[in-house]
């Protein structure tokens, strides 16, 4: 397969980007893992209870996972997985010298976390092992949506040897106990995993995986990729691309003929908002004294664009408009006559740049919009879009990591990303404007803040009734829209091309990548 982002990371406490959430979760795996209707299901966690109202929670283990084999794992070069494990995994996401990506998961959730990280105490008393088989999580309160929290690569489990001994080089010697082990990774050129003979899982009577590896290209053009796929050298590829967008789909979103019948397709709805992020933090020397920072240009830009042309002529109807809230279609919560958004509306628009000062974008410096090659024709979109009401914006392309670590470390104010949920809650979605979230330790990365956001975000954490919570949820979604620190664009479609001798290929609406049950015949 291909992935043309490239890959920044084999360590789970680092798999913050979807290459790396794909392959990591081929290497290591967690407690639970989501299924295809995003239902919870036991990996090595064989069986688990919650008691005190919620805030206990007691996982039973597997005796038979063992971690990939390693001279540092003892005489056998390997050892079983046992929950002092888990209570090292979880430790070193929330350790601050870890600096993990992923340490938000457990922020303001685990019993005597905030001690630990404040130095006071020299471990987390809400992770104990019982024993070996048996590991106990202890909530400050209930939390409904924690184990899908447990599914997410920063909960995979991880051997205390092999991560000392490598320190930051364990990006790129993982050892984990999944279905594919580690064989070689060039960066820039390829991955590749091998088949683990000693994996745990079975498919009826027959030991997990089917394949005797994955080898993984980081070809960054989605057109060479597609003609390396029509040629038989890829397997899968993810995505449709606007240079081959018109050569398999119709306008309305269905698949040509010739290719309907050649290969076969994952067409879904996936838990996925594709938008414009702002860094509205005006502490931040980037985001001080820019026009940017001025809600009403934020808001004028949100009216500018019309996005059912966008995914009608950009996309092949490939997507969903987002004119209401950024949760995405799909989300229990999602609530379109509830949550407003922005509709396209040019004069509202220039309205708003008047009285911010600038009529019909004059005075109004130049806006730099940081994104990938792959979103090209999006971005020249949105350029086109933005000059209908004055204002000029210039597009700078960066590949996938690059603009990543500029955007978590404040170094660009606007930029366009994507956020896929990790778990199927909409917490995970408005998580990204919660204020103790602010990157580079959180997914917080616009900075937004807002204590009346904040106070419902907090009560709606304590919450076991959806409807009661999916309703503050929707207040905070429109407390959110109303500051205006996004601009949401549209909610994705899965597109998958597959070549018709793979068989067992499966994925979810959050567009997982499960390879254990995948077969070449």
């Amino acid at each position: 397969m291909n992935l043309e982002a490239g890959l920044g990371t084999l360590d789970p406490a680092f798999a913050r980007d979807q290459a790396s959430g794909w392959m990591t979760a081929q290497v290591f795996n967690g407690l639970v893992e989501l299924d295809a209707d995003l239902l919870v299901k036991p990996v090595i966690a064989k069986d688990w209870r919650i008691e005190e109202e919620g805030k206990l929670y007691t996982f039973i283990l597997r005796k038979d996972v063992f971690f990939h084999k390693h001279v540092l794992l003892g005489k056998d070069s390997s050892r079983t997985v046992t929950a002092a494990d888990f209570v090292y995994s979880f430790s070193r996401i929330c350790d601050p010298k870890t600096a993990s990506s992923g340490q938000w998961i457990f922020n303001g959730k685990i019993e005597g976390l905030e001690a630990f990280k404040e130095g006071k105490a020299d471990r987390i008393t809400g992770f104990v092992a019982v024993d070996d088989t048996t590991l106990q999580i202890r909530l400050t309160r209930p939390l409904p949506g924690f184990l899908g929290l447990l599914a997410m690569p920063y909960a995979y489990v991880v051997p205390k040897e092999v991560v000392e001994a490598y320190g930051d080089e364990f990006r790129a010697n993982p050892i984990g106990t999944g279905p594919f082990k580690f064989v070689r990774w060039e960066e820039g050129s390829f991955l590749l995993l091998h088949k683990n003979r000693t994996y745990f899982e079975f498919d009826n009577e027959v030991r997990l995986p089917y394949l005797e590896g994955v080898f993984v290209e980081f070809i960054p053009s989605r057109l060479s990729a597609f003609v390396e796929f029509s040629q038989g050298g890829l397997d899968i590829i993810n995505g449709v691309d606007n240079s081959y967008k018109d050569e398999v789909l119709n306008l309305d979103g269905s698949i040509k003929e010739e290719y309907a019948n050649a290969y076969q397709f994952v067409l879904a709805p996936q838990l996925n908002t594709e938008y414009l992020g702002i860094l509205v933090d005006t502490t931040e020397e980037v985001a001080k004294g820019h026009p940017l920072s001025d809600v009403r240009v934020r808001k004028a830009l949100n009216y500018a664009i019309d996005r059912e042309k966008m995914v009608k002529y950009l996309l092949n109807g490939m997507g969903f408009p987002v004119n209401a809230g950024f949760v995405p279609k799909g989300m229990p919560s999602h609530n379109p006559a509830v949550v407003r958004g922005f509709e396209y509306d040019l004069d509202t628009a220039k309205a708003l740049l008047r009285a911010a000062g600038y009529p019909n974008g004059e005075g109004l410096p130049e806006l730099v919009l940081n994104s990938t090659p792959n979103y090209q024709h999006i971005s020249e979109y949105v350029q086109k879009a933005f000059a209908n009401i004055g204002v000029k914006l210039s597009i700078q392309n960066l590949q996938g990591g690059a603009l990543r670590r500029e955007i978590y470390s404040t170094k660009i104010n606007f930029w366009r990303a994507s956020w896929i949920a990790d778990y199927p809650d909409a917490e995970n979605y408005l998580s990204l404007f919660y204020s103790a979230n602010h990157s580079p330790g959180g997914p917080n990365t616009t900075h937004y803040r807002s204590q009346a956001f904040d106070d419902l975000y907090d009560a709606s954490l304590t919450m076991t009734d959806d409807s009661a919570r999916f309703a503050l949820y929707n207040q905070m979604e429109q407390i959110m829209l109303e500051d205006a620190p996004i601009i949401p664009l549209y909610y994705d479609r899965m597109f998958r091309m597959i070549q018709p001798n793979v068989k067992g290929f499966r994925t979810n609406p959050m567009n997982h990548v499960v390879l254990k049950y995948v077969r070449k015949e």
